[in-house]
């Protein structure tokens, strides 16, 4: 008669599977469930299979001992795998699953001692835990790997009756005479060996390497699951960290636009990745003037918007008012002047292979102008209402962290310009320029954004925005987002304040 346990183990499997195979279903099917529910799936059918392995292994004898009836093998077989499979549904440790492996292999065949080799490389184990022994100091199973190691088993070769008689160990006289050996090899990886000794003779067979193989298969099972769980537990974690870093960037986004009677602005922000390296700011100054700044950090993700951040403080630091200048229109630095000094404050934080491109504009109303420098940015994109004409400014400058000395004021310019009302401003990164659609290859280009413009200047500046928006998306239809795409269109009016 079989033993009792193994009919409730066999039905604690079947209602864990059904449980799992519930929650499939509930999740929406296969593609949308988690991982841990395919895991549970996973260590429940391995479960199934040893037990049935042990229903049908007839009962036998030990050559060592008759102290232990077959039932009681069976129920320590039971238990030590329900251990054994239970343990990466908990979620626990790479080395628990080796050590239970280690206990269930002894108990099962009885044997008198015992070690696990592990590659730590593999194993999720550190080199500490890399061995594991049983009855055995490591100097006695140093030995007995030596000579296996001189005569090694033949593939598909696990038991050895008579170690006193094998190549390798000939005139010695050994402690124990019986081994099993047994590779624990994963889909990719070997994980390790496993090691069971007896002092007699003869004393294994290959209803004991059947039984045991079944154990380190559930063993190698166990671990690539937690591998693939800590995997999945991982991912998740750097996708909360995503998400907050994209919610802190978010909030570094001027959500109110600056308003005010000369001039509309909207704009638009979409980040390639969770974060994104384009930034806009505003900054209102002393005199009816505006300053306004776009950048673009070389590279994607996290590194390019901590740099993102940067450069949004420095332009919040040096676009302050100075005490000591000699008249008001000194107080705050011309644009070229500050590309110049945030150029020498990236220096100490940005790495050698990375560089940010901006332009920043000071649009002076009392003035009717703005001047405006660009640090290797997009050119300036611009519809002149008077002579009802549409071009893109062709200013020189480098892009910042290029130059990292004194000499890089030498690079960049400012340039003055008197706007008319009605006149359009078109601000970018090359995020809109640079989608690609059509082909796959094609990119939207300077001058189809171009041709937009001259299609759409008379509308105000949020329709003009969407206007632009509205065709590039229909030009990028089916394909993904390579880089961050900012745009801005500032409009003055067609009617504007007396001064």
């Amino acid at each position: 008669m079989r033993h009792p346990l193994l009919y409730i183990g066999f039905l604690l499997a079947l209602l864990s599977g059904a449980l799992a195979v519930g929650n499939l279903l509930a999740d929406g099917g296969p593609g949308a469930a988690p991982w841990t529910t395919w895991l549970l799936l996973l260590a429940d059918l391995g479960t199934l299979a040893v037990l049935l392995k042990l229903f049908f292994r007839a009962p036998a004898a030990s050559a060592t001992s008759s102290v232990a009836t077959p039932a009681a093998l069976r129920e320590s077989e039971v238990l030590s795998l329900q251990r054994l499979a239970q343990i990466v549904q908990r979620g626990q440790t790479s080395t628990e699953v080796y050590t239970v492996l280690l206990e269930s292999a002894v108990q099962t065949v009885r044997a008198d001692a015992a070690w696990l080799d592990l590659d730590a490389n593999h194993t999720g184990t550190d080199d500490t835990n890399a061995t594991q022994y049983y009855n055995i100091v490591p100097a006695q199973a140093e030995a007995l790997r030596a000579g296996l190691r001189a005569h090694p088993l033949v593939e598909g070769e696990h038991v050895v009756n008579d170690l006193n008689r094998r190549p390798g160990f000939l005139g010695t006289s050994q402690a124990y005479r019986s081994l099993i050996q047994l590779p624990l090899r994963g889909l990719h990886f070997n994980y390790g060996t496993l090691y069971l000794l007896k002092v007699e003779p003869g004393t294994f067979n290959r209803e004991d390497v059947s039984i045991l193989q079944t154990f380190t298969g559930q063993a190698v099972l166990s671990i690539e699951n937690l591998e693939l769980m800590r995997a999945s537990l991982a991912n998740q974690r750097t996708q909360e960290e995503l998400k907050i870093a994209s919610q802190v960037q978010d909030s570094l986004i001027p959500k109110n636009l600056p308003t005010d009677n000369w001039f509309e602005i909207s704009s638009h922000s979409l980040a390639a990745k969770e974060v994104g390296g384009d930034f806009y700011d505003f900054l209102h100054l002393p005199g009816r003037r505006l300053a306004v700044i776009i950048g673009d950090v070389s590279g994607k993700g996290v590194t390019a918007a901590f740099h993102m951040a940067q450069m949004k403080g420095i332009f919040h630091s040096l676009m302050q008012e100075n005490p000591l200048a000699k008249n008001e229109r000194d107080k705050f630095p011309v644009p070229s002047k500050f590309m110049a000094q945030a150029n020498t404050a990236l220096i100490h934080c940005l790495e050698k292979s990375s560089f940010i491109t901006s332009s920043l504009y000071i649009i002076d109303y009392e003035q009717g102008g703005f001047v405006f420098a660009r640090a290797g940015h997009c050119h300036t994109l611009y519809y002149h209402a008077l002579r009802e004409e549409v071009f893109y400014f062709d200013s020189a400058g480098l892009g910042l962290g290029i130059i990292r000395n004194e000499s890089y004021e030498k690079h960049i310019k400012n340039q003055f310009y008197d706007y008319s009302p009605g006149d359009v401003m078109v601000i970018y990164t090359d995020g809109i320029v640079e989608a690609r659609g059509g082909s796959g290859t094609d990119e939207y280009g300077e001058d189809r954004l171009k041709l937009r413009l001259e299609e759409s200047y008379f509308q105000e500046a949020e329709d003009i925005k969407n206007f632009i928006l509205d065709d590039l998306n229909a030009f990028t239809h089916g394909f993904p987002i390579h880089d961050d795409q900012t745009l801005l269109v500032i409009k003055f009016k067609s009617a504007q304040p007396l001064p």
